[in-house]
């Protein structure tokens, strides 16, 4: 099956920038609330997977806007201790912090800076729920 839908997305309009974790048409959004450490990112929990992906404001938005239209953002890694996962950087900043939202251990938010300012990426280590074929197009 071929995903036509892109990953991200941004309004330049609104400033607000959107990466999707599954494709949008298939999953329902049950609630939105905000990153606790950052409140320019909203994360839209779903019915069917545990998030169906983030809307983006401010600076964080900008830099999403440079990426904009694609699909197939994240790569396959695996940890030092053998976990796969899948990974999505928007460069290559070392993470200066990591934290996950209380009720979705399983995803991971990385900044470049302690105070969470600085997004630069997500992991997810929920193999189960996400689609290999959606997020990496194999």
């Amino acid at each position: 099956m071929n995903y036509i839908v892109n990953q991200v997305t941004y309004d330049k309009d609104a400033e607000m920038g959107y990466i999707y974790f599954s494709e949008p048409s298939k999953h329902t959004i049950t609630y939105t609330e905000e990153l606790p450490e950052n409140d320019d990112i909203m994360i839209d929990f779903g019915e069917e997977v545990p998030i169906v992906g983030i809307e983006l404001e401010g600076e964080t938005a900008r830099k999403i806007g440079l990426i904009a239209d694609k699909a197939h953002i994240f790569k396959k890694e695996v940890s030092p201790d053998g976990k796969t996962y899948y990974s999505f950087r928007l460069n290559d900043e070392i993470t200066r912090k990591s934290i996950s939202h209380p009720d979705v251990k399983s995803i991971v938010f990385h900044f470049s800076d302690t105070n969470c300012e600085d997004f630069i990426g997500i992991d997810i280590f929920d193999l189960m729920s996400y689609s290999e074929q959606y997020l990496i197009g194999k």
